[in-house]
């Protein structure tokens, strides 16, 4: 059987994280992954074999929830290594140690990626739930004792935009040179705080000309993770700043594989494509979900010369937000939006959302797989 050419999967290991990040994507996050678990050893690693034989991958990412929250981690290690693939790990550093961090020297890793998100314990606290700052400085600290490659990553968020210059001048001293500015995009459970962190274009301007400086200054490989378009921010503004786009349907998209083994279009969407427990990847990849993504952007777009690369932003967050998974991304749409620019206000004058009956704050809830 003739392997499918996909860019890289996301095999989200558990749901479980010992974290509370107000900007987390994983739609489960609200009881901390509880009702939604994890694989069991054997099928986690039956899931993940298929994979890499099914599937012809320039790479693995390894997350979750925490990806060093699950023990065997080392086993899914061992499988990618046997298959030749490499790795890209998603970590929030709080359980990385020396003893982890060696460990990890014997495998293809390309890098672990940690996220800061302020330059001291306060800043940071308020955006991860609690007193982490300290461990993930000493888990960053472990890594590049033992030769593991390190990237850096900042959520720019409304509250700590103002401040990513100083966050990158703490990854410099930390000596990490590889930094991604993950602009928040309010999908899964990060829809709750999309009035309390969601950035506007002028915090998105004063961290990306912090972040040229820096970028100037100390030679930083930098790029922006998540969409920013261009009819926001002109991009050859800031030319020490790389900007990418919505992989999904192109060479460079990266498929999830969730902790009961769904398969979706990214990490950030919580639409199941199928369950790749039971049905083969090539099947998957030809679902209508995948196919047709990109055939249908914003009305808001339809002028723009930009649409089919740019897609009118995160479909993710749309959906969230807006419960449209082609309308425009909020980011864009709350400076064009009156509704949605009158539901923020409301939103940060009156605090977080009011409670459904439920009793759980707003916010997607994962689907089933079917």
């Amino acid at each position: 059987m003739s392997r499918r050419r996909v860019h890289s999967i996301a095999i989200e290991l558990t749901s479980h994280c010992n974290q509370r990040c107000s900007y987390c994507y994983n739609a489960w996050r609200e009881d901390n992954g509880r009702t939604v678990g994890a694989l069991p050893h054997a099928e986690l690693l039956s899931l993940v074999e298929k994979a890499l034989r099914e599937l012809e991958l320039d790479h693995v990412t390894l997350t979750g929830g925490e990806t060093f929250a699950r023990a065997d981690v080392f086993d899914v290690l061992d499988a990618c290594r046997e298959h030749g693939v490499d790795v890209q790990i998603i970590s929030n550093g709080g359980l990385i140690d020396d003893a982890l961090a060696q460990r990890l020297r014997a495998y293809p890793i390309r890098c672990v990626q940690i996220t800061l998100n302020g330059p001291e314990a306060g800043l940071h606290a308020e955006h991860v739930g609690g007193e982490h700052f300290e461990a993930t400085i000493e888990g960053i600290r472990a890594l590049r004792r033992h030769g593991v490659p390190v990237a850096g990553c900042i959520v720019v968020t409304r509250r700590n935009a103002a401040r990513v210059g100083e966050i990158l001048d703490l990854f410099v001293e930390l000596g990490v040179s590889l930094i991604a500015l993950s602009r928040f995009s309010p999908a899964g459970y990060a829809a709750a705080h999309v009035a309390e962190l969601l950035p506007s274009r002028s915090d998105m301007v004063d961290a990306l000309e912090q972040a040229e400086a820096r970028g100037a200054e100390h030679g930083l490989d930098l790029q922006v993770t998540m969409p920013v378009p261009p009819c926001v921010i002109d991009h050859a503004d800031y030319p020490h700043v790389r900007f990418g786009g919505c992989p999904i349907g192109t060479e460079a998209q990266e498929l999830a594989l969730g902790p009961r083994g769904e398969l979706r279009s990214c990490t950030l969407h919580t639409e199941v494509i199928g369950d790749a427990r039971t049905q083969p990847f090539g099947e998957l990849l030809d679902a209508p979900a995948l196919r047709r993504y990109r055939d249908v952007t914003p009305e808001f777009c339809a002028p723009c010369p930009h649409r089919r690369s740019c897609l009118g932003g995160c479909g993710a967050a749309a959906a969230s937000v807006l419960g449209d998974p082609r309308g425009l991304d909020p980011f864009v749409a709350q400076h064009v939006d009156d509704a949605l620019a009158q539901r923020l206000a409301a939103e940060r004058r009156d605090g977080p959302r009011a409670e459904r009956k439920d009793g759980r704050r707003g916010g997607a809830s994962l689907p089933v797989v079917s």
